[in-house]
């Protein structure tokens, strides 16, 4: 279809609790197996519902794109591209929101850069250029998706990544140094591997991966602590849910315990010392963030993460995500616009009864996909139902918005 409009209703928001950041319109032009989509919206959730492969999370995978970063599913530029197109050189892909916050209303843009020789991402906030790393200043984004439901199986490179994501909440240029850090290792590598190595640019990039490595490491450790200490007033004072289990992260490594006992300076110059020890050392340098050990614990049973569950997984992952909601509301007063993908499928009755009284306790948007309305009929509040294959098939359809769906 080429295009669809959801208008406002401001009769259902009289008793919906207040949002502090929400979309009002998302549009999508060329993205993904969206030609052309325009949803007008409030600030109540919305439920996008529908079968399997109609682009539910296409959706929210395109408002992941608001921040920073490739998004909830972690594709590549070119994979958003609208497939059904002869011509793939001149098309672009592109995605535009209003956003209502405290600050105000603001219009972000994001999509492929005209013109470009290398393809890469543009955004602009209300018609001006805008760096992509800060975006977050903005709006934060968190999501769940069936994907990071194995995150406790896989390796210790996913769980850094999983944290470093986090992170970026407390400082947006988080990742921009993790990615720094790796290409200057790798450069390091690749100088020691030549016959005729300059001592003195080694000197320089040695001095870079050192400060990057304690900047990356006492992020993480910021926000372990943040999330660490949330978990402990809130068991405290009484306020999780017994559904959701409370959870320890911690963070094992050299650099880790150097920041513990000494100022980060001097951090830095140790590091910097070893790094230049290792240099006739034929095994790989071990010493940093990209090798920190992380660890997640099941508070009520002292179980690590990894030994659980699938199913124990699963609410531990959804622990963690909300939590970091919470905190970034508490700390910052930025409630994050919350993406959860097909996790509803996932949830017994009890599980998803508590889930679904957390989010409408939230201070910020939530979008739900599902194959079923009807696992949402027990919300407590009001919800927006959007019926994504009836949108695609019809151009001009007339929408009856009493029961706040299609």
């Amino acid at each position: 279809m080429s295009n669809n409009i959801l208008p406002f209703e401001h009769a259902e928001n009289r008793n919906q609790k207040s949002h502090k950041f929400y979309l009002e319109k998302l549009s999508l032009k060329n993205f993904r197996n969206h030609v052309e989509l325009n949803l007008h919206i409030n600030n109540l959730p919305i439920l996008i519902y529908g079968e399997n492969g109609c682009g539910k999370t296409n959706i929210l995978e395109a408002i992941s794109l608001l921040n920073q970063g490739r998004g909830l599913r972690k594709s590549n530029l070119e994979d958003f591209l609208y497939q059904n197109t002869g011509d793939h050189t001149n098309y672009l892909w592109g995605i535009n929101a209003d956003v209502k916050t405290p600050n105000g209303k603001f219009n972000i843009g994001t999509g492929l850069r005209e013109n470009s020789i290398k393809r890469s991402r543009v955004a602009k906030v209300n018609s001006e250029n805008f760096l992509l790393s800060s975006l977050e200043t903005i709006i934060k984004i968190l999501w769940v998706t069936p994907q990071m439901c194995m995150l406790f199986q896989s390796g210790m490179s996913s769980k850094r990544r999983f944290i470093d994501q986090l992170a970026l909440s407390l400082d947006n240029l988080h990742l921009n140094r993790v990615y720094k850090f790796e290409t200057l290792l790798r450069n390091r590598s690749k100088i020691l591997m030549g016959y005729n190595s300059d001592q003195a640019w080694l000197d320089t990039i040695e001095s870079q991966i050192s400060e990057l490595a304690v900047a990356i490491t006492a992020t993480r450790v910021d926000l372990i602590y943040e999330l660490n200490n949330l978990y402990n007033n809130e068991l405290k004072n009484n306020l999780l849910t017994n559904n959701f289990p409370p959870v320890e992260i911690k963070l094992i490594g050299n650099i880790e315990t150097l920041l513990s006992e000494r100022p980060a300076l001097e951090v830095e110059n140790y590091v910097k010392l070893m790094l230049k020890e290792s240099r006739l050392s034929s095994e790989n340098f071990n010493f940093g963030p990209s090798n920190t050990i992380i660890q997640f614990l099941n508070r009520t049973n002292n179980k690590n993460t990894d030994i659980s569950s699938t199913g124990e997984q699963k609410l531990i992952l959804i622990s963690l995500i909300l939590a970091h909601a919470r905190l970034l509301n508490f700390k910052f007063n930025m409630a994050p616009i919350l993406l959860l993908d097909d996790i509803i499928e996932h949830l017994d009755k009890k599980h998803r009864n508590s889930l679904f009284l957390e989010v409408s306790r939230h201070h910020a948007q939530t979008w739900f996909t599902s194959t079923s309305k009807e696992a949402f009929d027990d919300y407590p509040g009001l919800i927006r139902k959007i019926n994504l294959p009836k949108i695609m098939e019809s151009t001009n359809a007339k929408y009856d918005f009493r029961h706040g769906e299609i």
